[in-house]
């Protein structure tokens, strides 16, 4: 009787810690086959490109885009979403804070050398000059250097930078002078140009239309200086080398199916998917319009 009891307590026991491991095993399975957490970020001042809504929810072109790439990798990963200023999204993503940043960001060598970027456009922007409304000497780069016009500085790790640099290679007759700068508002930029401190701003379009229905500043665009790719960046580390892939793969789908188009309609109003800019895939080159 005595050993009866003592092989089913025994046996109770064994009972127990078999279903105590088989309960933690199981755990960790669905702790593995959660999808991950994708830590999203973005400039809080570059609307309508994103709007936070909650940690959960982004809208904007960048929200929607995102909202379709989740939809279709919902068993892979789970975003949020942070919004920012300008300075301290690229200071959170290399600290690995925030996974992937979005925004109107074009590809640039040194940012390249420091975080991943995806190799499928985001969006297709039309760079232009914004000028005095009643200036009708500049329509374009050469212009702008035969007036001997003052073009907005720029920062010299903005592509827009490095525009200009290729313009004055290629045009050593009609240069363009440049001066470098850090971050400046869009609302200051666009004061500077209408109180003549400066004649022009390398800008782009869209988001010229999104600033002037806040600004109203007697300005105007001159025709198209070049077409850029826009890109997401990543945190460099094994796990985003994966989720940029997995994202390029759902931007191409995205923009041969005219879902890329549909959505710029919406949030700009124009669609920059033209016959025309389906070449515009080299994400690391810009397209000149001015010739």
């Amino acid at each position: 009787m005595k050993k009866s009891k003592i092989f089913l307590a025994t046996l109770v026991g064994v009972t127990a810690a078999v279903a105590f491991f088989s309960r933690q095993n199981t755990e960790t399975v669905a702790a593995a086959d959660a999808p991950r957490t994708v830590q999203v970020v973005g400039p809080s001042a570059s609307q309508p490109y994103q709007i936070l809504k909650s940690k959960d929810k982004l809208s904007g072109y960048n929200g929607d885009v995102l909202k379709y790439v989740q939809k279709d990798l919902k068993d892979k990963y789970k975003f949020q979403y942070q919004l920012t200023d300008a300075n301290s999204v690229f200071v959170g993503l290399q600290s690995g804070k925030y996974d992937l940043a979005v925004g109107n960001y074009y590809y640039s060598k040194e940012r390249a050398k420091t975080y991943y970027y995806s190799h499928q456009a985001s969006f297709l922007s039309d760079l232009r000059l914004v000028v005095r409304e009643k200036d009708n000497k500049i329509n374009d780069l050469k212009s702008l250097s035969k007036s001997n016009g003052k073009l907005e500085p720029i920062d010299v790790a903005d592509p827009r930078y490095d525009i200009i640099k290729n313009w004055n290679k290629k045009n050593p007759k009609y240069k363009v002078n440049v001066k470098t700068s850090g971050f400046v508002d869009t609302a200051d930029q666009f004061k500077d140009i209408a109180n003549k401190q400066y004649d022009a701003i390398l800008y782009p379009r869209t988001n010229f239309d999104t600033a002037q229905k806040k600004l109203h500043e007697p300005l105007k665009l001159s025709k198209s200086i070049a077409t850029f790719p826009t890109v997401y960046y990543y945190h460099k580390s094994s796990d985003n080398a994966e989720l940029r892939r997995d994202v390029d793969k759902e931007l191409s789908k995205l923009r041969k199916n005219g879902t890329l188009s549909k959505l710029s309609k919406k949030w700009f109003g124009s669609n920059p998917y033209t016959k025309a800019s389906q070449s515009y895939t080299d994400v690391t080159k810009s397209y000149a319009s001015s010739k």
